[in-house]
């Protein structure tokens, strides 16, 4: 099982304990670049056109909001 294969897994059983830093590096290995960043807000593009908009958590939070997470998984399933 690949490290890819366990962040995966993780994701779809609590998608209230992931951090930013695993959804970036799930993102990188999937094609997807940093396309702009206002904010908080982290916009991410591929080659085949699609877009994915990731929230930032800030403050104490440490961990991605779960709707983040689903719209994760479902760009990535396409």
């Amino acid at each position: 099982m690949t490290r890819r294969d366990k962040l995966l897994q993780k994701m779809r059983n609590s998608p209230t304990s992931v951090r930013f830093a695993d959804v970036v590096s799930l993102l990188q290995q999937d094609g997807f670049v940093l396309f702009n960043r206002r904010g908080s807000h982290c916009t991410f593009h591929r080659a085949d056109g699609r877009l994915l908009t990731i929230v930032r958590p800030h403050g104490t939070r440490n961990t991605c909001h779960p709707a983040d997470v689903r719209r994760l998984l479902e760009a990535l399933e396409r």
